[in-house]
């Protein structure tokens, strides 16, 4: 381009080459704005590359066929439940491992990474679940807990022993741990959300995994964006007053988003919300795990979360993407989307989740499913 504008300059010095100097100008131009055309299009955003375990799945009630398609989706990450009622029937009786030991080694046996979301209420915490979950918030009870979380540890984290013990499967240990799940909503800490005894359970948890394993990511339990139930807490209302305990802020790694809404403006809108609660107490730096992103493929007309087929494909591939091209700006660590496979409507209280699968409850994939499968490969 520089030689095109020094003929230009020799060619003016003759009235005869006057046209040829005008040509030579014009190249210079036309060439010029080549040049910042190639300049705009190389800054456009490339895919954004991800961690193999950045982008996560949950299944209601997996299957074999469930755990083989998540893992062939290519999904690094599932979201492992472990109940604690399930594991310890009594304050002093043994830990029986046999639902979590499934759940884990179903997982990585399919070249995916556990992540556990840790809940629970034992009879000895509470005898009667019938309204939803208790938290423990005796000393006694918050007791029981930290020992149950430092075995979870002891079991499932790169310093645990599971993995030695099962070598014909992916040594794929627990790196993220989450304590409690939806803890802003009445009916998973009963009798309604209280951020001080969630931040007493969180410290607990946190003693208890660390013990064993300093380098473990503990995670907040996901947390509904605006619940339409009076008697649960917004989101951005619950961390606030979490982060109102002392030192709480020492004592976890990543918040945890289960922003739910009709669009990803939505859906950024809330993310900003959260990230400005963490900013204003002090901990802007937190990461943030997008612990369930969905929307349903049919169901209730009246949910804003029913989009239809098509409507479920571009919003996950849409968000998906949003997350892995934001990854970095908003500390990231991982976007798991809510769910496989579609099941029986009434078996939870959520009105559309039955429908929000990437495949049918007949493991048929819908549109959606291609969608995440294509902006997986492409981050990777």
């Amino acid at each position: 381009m520089l030689n095109l504008i020094e003929m230009s300059r020799s060619n003016e010095r003759t009235q005869q080459q006057s046209t040829a100097s005008r040509g030579g100008r014009a190249a210079a131009f036309a060439a010029l704005a080549l040049a910042l055309l190639m300049t705009a299009i190389a800054a456009q955003p490339a895919a954004a590359k991800t961690p193999k375990d950045f982008f996560g799945i949950f299944a209601e009630g997996p299957t074999k066929k469930d755990y083989r398609g998540m893992g062939e989706a290519g999904f690094g990450t599932n979201r492992v439940p472990v109940n604690w009622a399930a594991i310890q029937g009594s304050r002093n009786a043994p830990y029986d491992w046999s639902t979590s030991d499934q759940g884990v080694y179903s997982t990585a046996k399919n070249g995916m990474r556990p992540s556990l979301v840790v809940y629970g209420t034992p009879k000895f915490v509470h005898a009667d679940t019938s309204k939803g979950l208790y938290g423990p918030k005796s000393k006694q009870d918050l007791k029981a807990w930290r020992e149950f979380s430092e075995a979870l540890a002891r079991r499932y984290s790169p310093n645990g022993d599971y993995f030695d013990a099962v070598p014909e499967i992916d040594h794929l240990p627990v790196k993220k741990w989450i304590a409690w799940n939806e803890q802003n909503s009445k009916n998973n800490w009963v009798p309604k959300p209280d951020p001080k005894a969630y931040a007493r359970l969180v410290e607990n948890f946190d003693k208890g995994i660390s013990k064993v394993d300093p380098k473990a990511e503990i995670v907040l339990g996901g947390m509904y964006g605006s619940p339409r139930d009076p008697e649960s807490m917004k989101a951005t209302k619950f961390l606030d007053r979490m982060y109102q305990v002392r030192g709480i802020e020492k004592h976890f790694d990543a918040i945890n988003a289960h922003p739910y809404a009709s669009d990803n403006g939505e859906i950024k809108k809330r993310i900003d919300e959260l990230r400005s609660v963490s900013k204003r107490a002090g901990d802007g730096n937190v990461d943030l795990l997008v612990g369930e992103l969905g929307w349903a493929s049919k169901g209730p007309a009246r949910s804003d979360l029913v989009v239809g087929e098509k409507g479920q494909a571009d919003r996950l591939r849409d968000g998906l993407e949003l997350l892995a091209h934001k990854r970095k700006k908003w500390n990231v660590i991982g976007a798991y989307v809510y769910t496989w496979r579609d099941f029986p409507a009434g078996q939870l209280a959520c009105n559309w989740c039955p429908w929000s699968g990437l495949v049918t409850k007949k493991s048929k994939p819908k549109p959606a499913l291609r969608a995440v499968k294509k902006v997986i490969r492409k981050s990777r």
